[in-house]
């Protein structure tokens, strides 16, 4: 994900809701395996969770290589909640993982959200499923990545303008990546897609070794893809919610999410200017950014409420765009219980006008960023010497050429030129995937979802031979998350295992 701000959605995408001490998981004992795909694992047991986390929820830990390759090496623990079935319910089938996305989001913190009531959870579900969030490696409970937060703090451009800023950029993450080796050791080199399906597999194992049931929301939907194409016949159910294309060039990558990225914008401008709660009502909301733009790209906008130390203390044009992408994810404040939503995004530009940008300051605490650069950079190519400046020039004229109003900025540039330069090498490298399961995927995306772009579902359609798709015709990011009809025809899959008709539109 691009870096954290002050409009940061929380648990599924960009920021947590409840917190887990890694020194007080419980129980402190952990299990162990050996490869997934040819294994007896012993079960997992759940014990209480550290104090501060709901009281309906339970926490494990689970031994896993660091290297699956070499199942008798280095191990350590992956961290897990679970929401157990409603007690009285006679209609229970088994587990059902969800993954937030990100790359970096804590499942478990989504589940947490979940119970909150801090995110719906569609009817049924816990009638019919012991609710799993296994935080991927790296991520959360399960050896989060700590890296120079320093270093990750210094102001450069990601869209460099000479050689010299480009220089520098490649400096920083070089730098930047081998602090996050030296802080989270050798697990930091393992990150990779590939290896965290395999732990799904060796926990969807050790949970009863029954067929799986998951949903993968935004990158969870590539993680999905690619635990299907390594393990066809392991399957209940599959939603791929929000989907990402894995194989698509890089330059299709930012495209593709840069489009996305303006049709949010557009909507957003539209519904600013018209919402009677908005106090941007009656304005050209598009003219205003535009200005604000302008003038940030000459003189950053003060942001008083950070003093520097977790968040920067002004903002510039460059982080403006950047950092409002997040605020698009959640549009309707009664779906999501007050999360940054549209309304606050208004609200932020409003005070932006007003000389005050601390809502898009980015932050430098937040531990999903480290670990949604560090898993991404290992799923991508990212080699100087072929995503050089003349590259970076050359896309950049792309983005000014068809897409203007983004300006090419969004989630996908953010990380790749975060990774240029990254000291590690790529180990789950861009592929088209041939997946061929017995079970029907339900794939699903917003048709103007601002971070996961319609094109990208369509793409993936060519990627996985059994599948239904349905698309939900509005706004903001997946579906599963907000509720509405679409969440529900979500729900009844996972219960029935029966897909509902192909080509469905929903508007909500």
């Amino acid at each position: 994900m691009a870096p954290t701000t002050r409009l940061s959605v929380v648990a599924s995408l960009l920021s947590s809701t409840i917190a887990f001490p890694l020194s007080s998981r419980h129980p402190s004992s952990s299990n162990s395996t050996t490869l997934p795909s040819n294994c007896t694992a012993p079960s997992i047991t759940f014990g209480a969770c550290p104090e501060g986390a709901p009281s309906q929820l339970e926490c494990a830990t689970y031994s896993v290589p660091i290297i699956w390759d070499e199942p008798e090496g280095t191990k350590f623990d992956l961290g897990l909640v679970r929401l157990p079935a409603n007690a009285n319910s006679t209609k229970k089938i088994g587990s059902l993982f969800i993954n937030p996305g990100g790359p970096g989001g804590a499942a478990s913190d989504f589940i947490g959200s979940l119970v909150l009531g801090v995110l719906p959870l569609p009817d049924g579900l816990t009638d019919s499923f012991d609710l799993i969030g296994l935080d991927p490696r790296g991520v959360g409970l399960s050896n989060p990545v700590q890296c120079d937060q320093e270093i990750w703090a210094e102001r450069v451009s990601w869209f460099p303008k000479t050689q010299a800023e480009y220089d520098t950029l490649v400096d920083k993450n070089k730098r930047y990546g081998e602090s996050c080796r030296n802080q989270t050791g050798p697990l930091l080199e393992y990150l990779d897609t590939i290896s965290v399906a395999k732990d799904h597999e060796a926990v969807r194992i050790a949970l009863g070794n029954e067929p799986l049931n998951m949903v993968g929301i935004s990158y969870g939907s590539q993680l999905g893809a690619q635990y299907a194409q390594l393990f066809p016949d392991n399957i209940r159910t599959l939603v791929l919610d929000g989907m990402l294309q894995h194989s698509q060039s890089v330059a299709s990558n930012v495209l593709i999410e840069s489009l996305g990225y303006s049709i949010g914008l557009q909507h957003f401008f539209k519904w600013a200017s018209e919402e009677e709660t908005s106090p941007l009502k009656g304005e050209d909301v598009a003219e205003i950014c535009a200005g604000l733009l302008t003038n940030a790209s000459t003189t950053p906008i003060p942001a008083p409420s950070c003093d520097g130390t977790t968040c920067r203390t002004d903002v510039n044009a460059e982080e403006l765009l950047f950092n409002a992408q997040a605020a698009l994810v959640f549009k309707d404040p009664r779906i999501t219980g007050g999360l940054s939503t549209w309304g606050d995004l208004a609200s932020a530009i409003y005070n932006a006008t007003k000389g005050d940008a601390s809502a898009f300051s980015t932050r430098f605490d937040d531990a999903s960023t480290a670990a949604s650069t560090a898993i991404y950079c290992l799923d991508l190519n990212h080699d100087p010497s072929v995503y050089d400046f003349n590259y970076i020039q050359a896309k950049q004229h792309m983005f000014d050429t068809f897409q203007p109003l983004s300006q090419g900025a969004g989630q996908s540039t953010s990380l790749l030129h975060s990774c240029i330069g990254w000291p590690f090498a790529t180990r789950n490298p861009p592929k088209k995937l041939d997946v061929n399961t017995k079970t029907t995927i339900l794939s699903v995306n917003s048709d103007a979802d601002p971070s996961t772009a319609y094109p990208w579902a369509i793409g993936m359609l060519e990627e996985i031979r059994n599948k239904v798709f349905i698309t939900r015709h509005g706004d903001g990011h997946t579906s599963f998350p907000i509720g509405g009809e679409t969440a529900a025809a979500i729900a009844q899959y996972l219960i029935t295992g029966e897909a509902p008709d192909n080509g469905l539109v929903l508007n909500s």
